[in-house]
């Protein structure tokens, strides 16, 4: 969807809207100062695009659209990628896969990956568990948060917030691209080194965190729920 915003007069017309929840088209124009015959052409390859609704005589984001928001407020700097990583443990075993792709290739790691945007921790520990290893779990604690950097030649090229859990399988069927380890005999070496340190340091820990679910209104936010993790 953001391809959409590779003009640099979409990106302005974007941009409009990080204030504003809605904009007629005389606002926009005023902003970009554009000629109106140019304005009305970006703002339809926008609506095309679904980047721009417009209702009555005002034009506003799509929903979607909307969640693209936080990325404009921040620096261009693209910050940490928030991970779930999952310690699947059954009798004093660990499940493990061994990363096929970069960063990490060669390793042997926790399952994990991204946090959806719709997803609590909860749902994204347990969906990447059935993702990556087949198998289905049931969220046992939060244990620990960790911020990973990566450096080369003393620039960071990586940085993870990784959020480890704790997760107990319904069975002991799984994928054949992981596979059982003993916690105590698992080679330093043949691991990620911070999933190392959180498998040998954190396995028995817990960690307090809180889960808000809130609504955007126009000018208007609402505290639906909060909950413990």
């Amino acid at each position: 969807m953001l391809d959409g915003l590779k003009k640099t007069e979409r990106m302005k017309i974007f941009e409009l809207f990080l204030e504003k929840y809605k904009l007629k088209f005389s606002d926009i124009e005023k902003e970009i100062k554009i000629r109106s015959n140019a304005l009305s052409y970006h703002l339809d390859a926008m609506k095309r695009q679904g980047l721009i609704e417009k209702i009555n005589d005002y034009y506003r984001l799509t929903k979607h659209a909307e969640t693209h928001i936080p990325l404009f407020s921040m620096s261009n700097d693209p910050g940490p990628i928030p991970i779930i990583l999952v310690a699947i443990v059954k009798n004093n075993k660990i499940l493990l896969l061994k990363r096929s792709k970069r960063p990490y290739k060669n390793y042997l790691s926790l399952i994990g990956g991204k946090i959806l945007l719709h997803e609590n921790m909860k749902d994204a520990a347990i969906r990447k568990a059935k993702e990556e290893a087949g198998i289905d779990c049931e969220f046992k604690s939060l244990n620990a948060i960790l911020h990973e950097r990566v450096e080369t030649d003393k620039k960071i090229k990586h940085s993870f917030i990784l959020f480890f859990a704790l997760l107990e399988p319904k069975t002991r069927k799984h994928n054949k691209n992981v596979k059982w380890y003993n916690i105590h005999t698992i080679k330093e070496n043949e691991l990620i080194p911070t999933d190392y340190f959180l498998i040998k340091n954190n396995l028995n820990s817990r960690i307090k965190m809180h889960d808000a679910h809130m609504s955007d209104t126009e000018n208007s936010l609402q505290l639906h729920k909060i909950g413990k993790i």
